[in-house]
């Protein structure tokens, strides 16, 4: 899709993690706050939990961009480490290190020797662990015996988790006491809210160079605002996808229709105008080669006028 279309130098609802478009949601702040504080004052392990696509990972991303560059760091995209093995090979993975063929005590010794050698700098090395919820105990305890290895500055490693809230969960059995007891910070982050949502909608699309009020209507906006759970990945689904169905109609704002087309094709229900009740399905010109994806309630006589009446009014049908 051509972007320029609706003013814009490139896309703006990435699905992958997009440091450059941080939206600093008040949940998303104090997180990224917090970790700054925990980095300075050298704590040894920083949880940041939440469900998913809330924008875990673009936190810690975020933070890693404005780390120095000076500052060694280990990025773990995809924590599946069922045995102390398994982490060790991840981490000399990242750092270019040799990690085949070495039993487990080789393994550590290596990651060990790395870790030392990387704090002469001054910095312990950040290892960034995203779905952190996979980490099997062993490889948890593993984590906290690293943490307890220091040089003359302090620890050698900061280790920021980054998971599911099921972590959070396991973490107060007695089993992981040990590693728990590890963990200096806590962040939790929220969806946004019903006054954030539009917020960050109108954040993407400038950050992509666009002017949000000229391309994206008040309630389209409003509308994949409050049908997305005020989640950033789900946002993001729905909104690119609305923008891709106004170009394809020729169209230079999103409207109501191309939202409720979006939200339908991703199967999501958008609320009625009092937050309750059926997803309107309106015309579109696409839909004509589209097979019948659910059934039409009949509304009762006089139903139409009185329950959907404003919402109707706010379409802008576009011409097939």
């Amino acid at each position: 899709m051509d972007w320029s279309h609706f003013g814009m130098d490139r896309p703006p609802f990435r699905p992958a993690v997009d440091a450059a478009a941080y939206y600093p949601a008040p949940s998303h702040a104090a997180a990224l706050a917090a970790l700054v504080a925990a980095f300075a004052r050298r704590d040894p392990v920083v949880l940041i939990d939440g469900p998913s696509g809330v924008g875990k990972s673009l936190v810690a991303r975020k933070w890693l961009d404005d780390l120095l560059p000076d500052v060694p760091r280990v990025l773990l995209p995809n924590a599946r480490a069922e045995t102390p093995a398994d982490l060790l090979q991840a981490i000399l993975f990242d750092l270019g290190k040799p990690y085949q063929g070495l039993s487990t005590q080789e393994l550590r010794l290596a990651v060990t020797g790395h870790l030392l050698d990387a704090a002469a700098s001054g910095f312990p090395t950040v290892i960034v662990i995203d779905e952190a919820q996979h980490l099997s105990p062993s490889a948890l305890e593993e984590l906290r015996l690293l943490g307890n290895l220091e040089s003359r500055t302090g620890a050698v490693a900061f280790v920021v988790l980054v998971a599911q809230p099921v972590l959070r969960a396991a973490l107060r059995g007695s089993a992981h006491a040990p590693f728990a007891d590890r963990i200096a910070v806590r962040c939790l982050l929220a969806p946004l809210s019903a006054e954030e949502a539009p917020a960050y909608l109108h954040h993407q699309v400038r950050a992509a160079g666009g002017e949000p009020l000229k391309v994206l209507d008040e309630g389209a906006t409003a509308l994949i605002a409050s049908a997305c759970g005020g989640l950033p990945r789900v946002l993001n689904r729905a909104a690119a996808l609305a923008f891709e169905l106004a170009a394809e109609a020729g169209a230079e704002v999103v409207d109501v229709e191309a939202a409720l087309e979006a939200l339908e094709r991703l199967g999501i229900a958008p609320p009625d105008e009092d937050g309750t009740g059926d997803a309107v399905l309106l015309p579109h010109p696409g839909r004509e080669t589209e097979p019948e994806r659910r059934t039409k309630r009949k509304p009762a006589s006089g139903e139409r006028g009185a329950a959907r009446g404003p919402k109707v009014k706010a379409v802008r049908k576009r011409p097939a």
